[in-house]
């Protein structure tokens, strides 16, 4: 009889120790004692003092470690009690163009029975904090504060939540309690208007008509029997009474240009952050003259797809737009037409590291059948068009050059 040989089983993995109880455990205790970090190191040292000098017999550190713990103590007087306060945080608005003024307002009513004698309330803007001095406010009295929100730059800023802090002048005690959430304010980029539907910058906007059939279009097609949930309106009286059932029209499906507008995002095809921001103005410009245009639009970047359900939903998606490490117009290129190999308008935006050459090598990589418009923005560059087939290629210096090279392109 032979023996089984015994089965060998991996040794249980045990995860090393973590200290998120212990953490745990000091936030808490954090939040119900209100003592900081400095707070517990100087309770820490005045009982050590007090307690060597007790053992010991020596007098100074007795002293000293008396006046520490009296001092922590005296400290943690200063966040009893909760104040009862209305805090009101307001915007002017959602939104700002870069550069334009941006104010806010923060509303502070004292809702308690008792007299408000004074905190210091902070405010969180953008990657800065701001602090207000409250001042003492009887019950039921209001103290108004405004605020200028940095708007130097594109893209979203955070303003808030506020808090009130209730500390010591040592802060080795404090207890900050939060009043409201955070608001967002985009700060979108600058924007000129282009050449509308006359200049026929958006092709064929009345639609053109294509081999599907629509139940509601423009384009008559032929006439079929009446199916449920057909509209009532497209009946064809006259052929219903000839034929003896009710008969409905059809219609051919009408198209409109598809626009596709390219943001080139790569770090290396800009010469600077300035150029960089030229170069989305164009872009967003380009956008919102589609929008209004009614036509149907996509958006690209070099990495992503924006949305673009409304003019103010694509510029807060183009205030969010940050320079990558990929970048590139041949990149960008091969990047739309996979993306979006059904466009009749192509628009593709890109920084002066290349040359207009390079541009348009690029850009007649698209269908001959898709208007190209290569956009080379060169912060101070003298406005250039140059168009070769369905291709133009334009060097935009600023952004108010934008429309008169747009009308150019399409002269």
């Amino acid at each position: 009889m032979t023996a089984t040989p015994a089965r060998w089983e991996a040794p249980e993995v045990v995860d090393p120790p973590t200290f998120d109880g212990v953490r745990r455990f000091y936030d808490r205790l954090r939040d119900v004692t209100g003592l900081r970090t400095s707070g517990w190191m100087a309770l820490a040292f005045g009982l050590g003092s007090l307690v060597v000098g007790l053992v010991f017999g020596w007098l100074e550190y007795t002293v000293v470690g008396v006046l520490a713990v009296v001092t922590v103590g005296l400290c943690l007087l200063f966040t009893l009690g909760r104040p009862s306060l209305e805090v009101g945080l307001r915007l002017a608005g959602r939104s700002v163009v870069v550069g334009d003024p941006a104010r806010g307002g923060l509303l502070v009513r004292n809702s308690a029975a008792r007299r408000h004698w004074g905190s210091r309330l902070d405010l969180p803007v953008g990657p800065v904090s701001t602090s207000f001095s409250l001042p003492s406010l009887t019950s039921g009295e209001v103290s108004h504060n405004t605020f200028r929100i940095p708007t130097d730059r594109r893209g979203l800023i955070t303003v808030g939540p506020a808090q009130t802090v209730q500390g010591d002048p040592f802060s080795l005690a404090g207890r900050s309690t939060t009043w409201t959430e955070a608001l967002e304010l985009y700060v979108h980029p600058r924007t000129v208007a282009l050449p509308g539907r006359q200049t026929g910058f958006v092709h064929d906007l009345e639609g053109h008509a294509s081999s599907h059939i629509s139940s509601a279009d423009m384009n008559f097609h032929a006439l079929r029997p009446y199916v449920a949930g057909d509209d009532r309106r497209h009946v064809h009286w006259r052929s219903t009474a000839r034929a003896g059932e009710l008969m409905v029209r059809q219609f051919e499906e009408s198209r409109m240009s598809r626009v596709v507008v390219a943001l080139d995002t790569g770090r290396g095809s800009y010469l600077d952050e300035a150029e960089f921001e030229l170069g989305v103005s164009c872009a967003a410009s380009v956008v919102l003259q589609t929008l209004y245009s009614e036509s149907p639009l996509a958006v690209l970047t070099t990495h992503d797809t924006l949305v673009t359900v409304t003019p103010a939903r694509s510029l807060d998606e183009l205030s969010l737009v940050e320079q990558t490490t990929r970048g590139g117009i041949a990149d960008l290129v091969h990047t739309t037409i996979r993306r979006e190999s059904s466009s009749s308008v192509a628009v593709c935006v890109t920084g002066s590291s290349a040359t207009l050459s390079d541009l348009r090598r690029a850009c007649s990589r698209f269908d001959v059948d898709t208007r190209v418009v290569g956009i080379r923005v060169a912060d101070g560059a003298e406005m250039r068009a140059r168009s070769a087939g369905n291709v133009t290629v334009l060097q935009v210096g600023s952004l108010d050059d934008l429309p008169r090279a747009m009308r150019k392109a399409m002269q």
